[in-house]
This record gives structure tokens, sequence and C-alpha cells, in this order.
């Protein structure tokens, strides 16, 4: 997935213009009924409903060459990293900078993709057949890249003049998939919160936003770590600064908790659903599984924006809000491709649609 930018210099922002598009395209996602009835579909029927659904496009493009749940998850990705495109192609001046900061992501994640493969020896065909295919022009770059990769060392030299690339660019030949993986992850926030200058009230809440995000991923990470039985001192490099939850200073000592300690951390913040979320990590234990805290911070993640959005209607935070939306539907639709076409419990999927 790739994200193309033409309309920065010196444009004048056009966020009437941009919310109103995208407050008009999301009226058109799917809704959880929608996607229910899909569930109860044969893996055969899916492929005609997702295309009647606004996928036909992708469907056809991707047909000749891919069948089945393979096509579908095809058709889905491609259909995000088109939208992203579009939306970002109709942004202009700051607006489209802030709203890069959340289009940015993608293409973080394209690097990880792209180093798992180098450092996996997966060739850039075996690449297009899966997770970048070349179908989709915003692939090529990234498949070039993996072509012209004997190692790490070469796919940050490559990306050296991009944002995702300055943030691996320092590590050397020592360093593993995993310390790269951590650079991007921490190097995105960074620059992210850090462009986010000001008070102006949509860099306000998209910085809040993202501390949101942060402070998620560092709850998650705590409960991975302590369940998978790591040290403190691994899990304390597994978490990411600059939250707002949990501050830098009970972050430190958060590692060497208990999961009763992390619980009055979190209780000291009157905006956190401390009772629905004891309530969730006691079902996690019954069940011996992480699935219950993750689907809660993902929909709080989904409310928190949603809540932004409405507070600043003529903002960027509609169009953030737009394509994390957009985002989440086709997260649903391949869970749905995936589960149906393995056999999974309808009742399981309708579980995990909207996490």
């Amino acid at each position: 997935m790739g994200i193309t930018i033409s309309n920065r210099g010196g444009s004048k922002s056009n966020t009437p213009n941009a919310s109103t598009r995208c407050k008009s395209r999301r009226g058109k996602l799917l809704d959880r009924t929608q996607l229910r009835q899909l569930i109860q579909q044969s893996p055969e029927q899916l492929a005609s409903s997702v295309a009647d659904k606004g996928y036909r496009n992708e469907i056809d493009l991707y047909s000749t060459k891919f069948e089945g749940s393979d096509l579908l998850e095809m058709a889905l990705t491609h259909r995000l990293t088109r939208e992203i495109n579009e939306v970002m192609g109709f942004c202009k001046g700051n607006l489209l900078t802030q709203v890069e900061v959340y289009a940015n992501r993608f293409s973080y994640f394209n690097t990880k993709v792209v180093l798992r493969a180098v450092e996996n020896n997966v060739s850039a065909e075996d690449l297009a057949k899966d997770i970048l295919p070349e179908e989709n022009e915003w692939n090529v770059n990234w498949l070039e890249i993996v072509k012209n990769s004997e190692n790490l060392t070469d796919v940050a030299s490559a990306l050296k003049n991009k944002p995702w690339g300055r943030a691996i660019s320092s590590l050397g030949a020592e360093a593993t998939l995993a310390n790269y993986e951590d650079s991007l992850d921490k190097h995105y926030y960074k620059e992210s919160i850090s462009s986010l200058k000001g008070q102006n009230i949509a860099n306000v809440l998209l910085k809040r936003f993202l501390q949101t995000e942060i402070d998620h991923n560092n709850i998650m990470k705590f409960f991975e770590g302590k369940r998978q039985g790591l040290s403190s001192e691994v899990i304390e490099r597994l978490f990411l600064p600059d939250g707002k939850m949990i501050n830098s200073k009970t972050l430190k000592s958060l590692s060497t908790m208990d999961e009763d300690g992390i619980i009055e951390v979190l209780r000291k913040n009157k905006n956190f659903e401390i009772t629905e979320f004891e309530k969730v990590v006691q079902e996690s234990k019954q069940i011996k599984s992480l699935d219950p805290i993750m689907m809660f911070l993902n929909k709080r993640t989904f409310h928190v924006l949603e809540k932004m959005s409405y507070l600043s209607p003529v903002s960027a935070l509609p169009v953030v809000h737009y394509l994390a939306l957009m985002r989440q539907e086709v997260r649903d639709l391949r869970m749905i491709v995936r589960g149906l076409s393995v056999g999974l419990d309808k009742d399981l999927i309708d579980k995990h649609i909207g996490a």
C-alpha cells in the first residue's frame, strides 16, 4: 500500500469540502447489520455479495489471477489503498499535512512487510502473489525494494529519503528484525506528535488520539508480556513513550507490576472505563486469551476518534475518522472471508467484527 501526495505545496486548506465529502463516503460504509448478513452466507455466495457492496471493480481486476478467499482479500486491500489515495488527493494545504499524520502509518506498515520479506528470503514474486499484488500500482516501488535488497540494511538504504526510512537508517548491521520494527513504531508516533504543533483544535485532538493509541498499545504490550512470562526489562523495552493516561514516570515502573497493578494505575484516570475493563481482564483469564482485552481497546480507540470527530466537525478529524472506519470495514470483511473459508463458527466471527 502506498500513499501519493500532490496537493501540499502552497495550497490553501479545503477543510469544509473535504470533511463533507468524507462524511458522505462514511454514510456508504457497511453497518453491523449488513456485515452480519454476510456472515450468514456461504463462501461461494460471498464474492458476489461483496462485489455488490461496492467492491466490484477491484474483484474484476483480480478475478483472472485469483479465486475464492484470495481474490476477495486482494480486492479488499486494493480498495483500501485506492480510497486512501483518493482522499489524500482531494485534501489540500494544512489539511493534507494533518491527514497525512494518520495516513503515513500505512507506509510504515509496508516497510515492515518489506523488511520481513527480505529477512525471511521471500521473493518479490511471492510477495506479489500475497500481500503486495503487482496489479496494485502503489505496490510497484515496494516490490522493487524487495527485488534489490539482500538484507535489512539494504532496505533501510533504499528508503533513506522517506520518513519511515529515516526511522531505521541508523540501525547497525547487528540489529534484528524486531529492532527495526520497534524503531518504526516509535519513530511514527514521535514524528507524528511533533508535527502537530500549536493550539489548532484539530492538532490538539489528533495529538490526543495518537496518545490514546500509544496508551492502548502499552496496555496491550503489558498483558502480552506478562502472559508470556517475559522479564520486566524486556517488557519495558516494548513500551512506546509519550502516552497520556500512563505518563513516562509510571511507564518506567509499569513493567514490574502485576495485572492488578496496571488496573489500579488505570483506575486513577476518570475517563477510562475501569469497571468494564476489569470484567474484560477477568474474561481474558478465564478463556486464556487476550482477545477480550484487544477488542475492548480497539473499540475504545474508535469511540475516542468518533467523539473527537463530532467535537470538531469541520476539520481533519472527520477525514481521519472516515479513513479509520474504511480500514475497519476492510478488516471486518477480511475476517468474514477468512473465517468462512476455514469453517470458523459464525458466532465467533460475529464477535470479532468491529474489533
